[in-house]
């Protein structure tokens, strides 16, 4: 894995590496150093699997940094770094990863770590789905739902519809170890990366959809839905 760390002191990125390399998770992780945002801004930023970026760095903050990334790169893992705490609320608006306090704490890197590890394997996973059109791949990071009609299934994606046949239980054991999709009905299974808020109507998606909840199932999606967030 490699991870850009972005920072006006030297000292502290050299001492940062080395604690990397220390840690379990961290044996094969490669730090990249940038003691300032103009070399790091002009870098390959896409052969990077995560950022380290300092709140406050030569003038920017590592959240304009952020916001440039996210402009970027699609759903960059990004860990802040910084002596304060002031900016920890709009950190976690920009969906950080993590948010480590100086000096950084070896538990918490390693948990940083860790994190940045499962989420990376996680966008590569994919299934391959036989339709009309052929076999075509989906990345389980772009499945926003499935629908059933039947043993007809829409796969919903991020680019698109698939349509398959397939039972319902053969769609489950295909997701059945990613802890992202959930099945509310025998009509949706829904991959909680997607849901932003639980309304009595049912489960309100980022694309604007509402998918229904019986209402003898809310409370366990509820806790579903809690349980995964803090994961």
């Amino acid at each position: 894995m490699k991870i850009a760390a972005v920072d006006d002191d030297p000292t502290f990125l050299a001492s940062l590496a080395s604690l990397v390399a220390s840690l379990p998770s961290g044996k094969d992780v490669t730090l990249i150093p940038f003691s300032g945002s103009q070399p790091f801004l002009v870098s390959d930023l896409a052969t990077f699997d995560a950022f380290f970026l300092d709140i406050y760095i030569d003038g920017q903050t590592g959240i304009d940094l952020a916001n440039h990334l996210k402009k970027e790169i699609k759903d960059p893992w990004i860990v802040f770094l910084t002596s304060s705490q002031e900016e920890a609320v709009e950190a976690f608006k920009l969906g950080a990863a993590h948010y480590l306090l100086k000096p950084i704490d070896p538990k918490t890197l390693e948990e940083a770590l860790r994190r940045i590890k499962e989420g990376v394997a996680r966008k590569d996973k994919r299934i391959v789905l036989e339709s009309k059109g052929g076999f075509q791949p989906i990345l389980l990071r772009d499945l926003i739902y499935v629908e059933s009609f039947g043993n007809i299934k829409d796969f919903k994606t991020a680019n698109g519809v698939i349509s398959v046949r397939k039972s319902t239980e053969e769609v489950l054991s295909l997701l059945a170890h990613d802890a992202r999709f959930f099945p509310l009905t025998r009509s949706y299974i829904v991959n909680f990366d997607y849901v932003r808020s639980l309304k009595s109507e049912g489960l309100v998606l980022s694309t604007g959809e509402t998918l229904p909840v019986p209402r003898e199932k809310k409370k366990a999606v509820t806790a579903a839905f809690l349980s995964y967030l803090g994961s």
